[in-house]
C-alpha cells in the first residue's frame, strides 16, 4: 500500500514540475509596440530561456521568438512577490545575442544579468556576464572571467566620476551588482 501511494505521489508530482506554466506578461517588439500575453517559463517542451521566448495570446497556440531573429526588444511577467524584466542584448564581438535578466533598476544605471557556462574539457564553469547602461543610453558589456572586460568597461563608463573610479579600483567582480546599486544611491563605496 505505502509502495502504490508513494508510486502514485511520485507520477503527480512530476505531472505538476512539468506542467505547462504560462503567466501573464508583456513583450515588446523592435517596433516598441507593447503586446500583452501570456509566457511560458516551465515544462517539458521549450520554454523561454535566454535564447527564446515562448508566449500566446487568448486562445492562440504557443509561438516562439528566438534571440538571434531579433524580433524581441523585452519581455516580462511577474509571479507573487517577484518581478522579471529581460531585455534582448547584443554581443558585438560575436554578433550574438540573447535576454539579460535586469537585476538593477536605478535611476542612474540600469544592470542586466545572464549567467554564462563554459565546458572546457570536461569541466563546467559558469559566470555572470553583466551589461549595464546609463540615463544616456551608453551600454557595455562586462565579463566576468579571469580576462575579462568588467572593469575597463566600468572605467569608460564611470570616465567623468572620479570618485567612482576610485571607488571601482576597490571592488572585485563579484561585487559589481553592489557596486552599481551603491552608484544608483548616489554613493561611491559599497556598505
Amino acid at each position: 500500500m505505502k509502495l502504490t501511494l508513494f508510486f502514485l505521489l511520485s507520477v503527480f508530482g512530476l505531472e505538476t514540475l512539468y506542467a505547462q506554466d504560462f503567466v501573464n506578461g508583456y513583450y515588446v517588439t523592435m517596433a516598441q509596440d507593447t503586446v500583452p500575453c501570456s509566457i511560458k517559463i516551465g515544462g517539458k517542451k521549450i520554454s523561454t530561456n535566454y535564447f527564446a521566448l515562448v508566449v500566446k495570446g487568448d486562445g492562440e497556440e504557443a509561438q516562439v521568438f528566438k534571440a538571434k531573429d531579433r524580433q524581441i526588444a523585452a519581455y516580462g511577467f511577474g509571479i507573487p512577490g517577484q518581478r522579471f524584466d529581460f531585455r534582448y542584448i547584443e554581443i558585438e564581438k560575436t554578433n550574438d545575442g540573447g535576454f539579460y535578466r535586469q537585476i538593477d533598476y536605478g535611476p542612474r544605471f540600469q544592470l542586466y544579468l545572464h549567467m554564462v557556462s563554459t565546458n572546457v574539457n570536461g569541466v563546467v564553469t559558469t559566470l555572470p556576464q553583466y551589461a549595464v547602461f546609463d540615463t544616456n543610453g551608453s551600454n557595455f558589456i562586462l565579463t566576468t572571467h579571469l580576462l575579462g572586460n568588467w572593469k575597463k568597461n566600468l572605467r569608460k563608463l564611470l570616465h567623468d566620476q572620479p570618485a567612482a573610479l576610485l571607488a571601482l579600483e576597490e571592488i572585485n567582480r563579484n561585487q559589481i551588482p553592489e557596486f552599481i546599486e551603491s552608484l544608483n544611491r548616489g554613493k561611491n563605496t559599497i556598505n
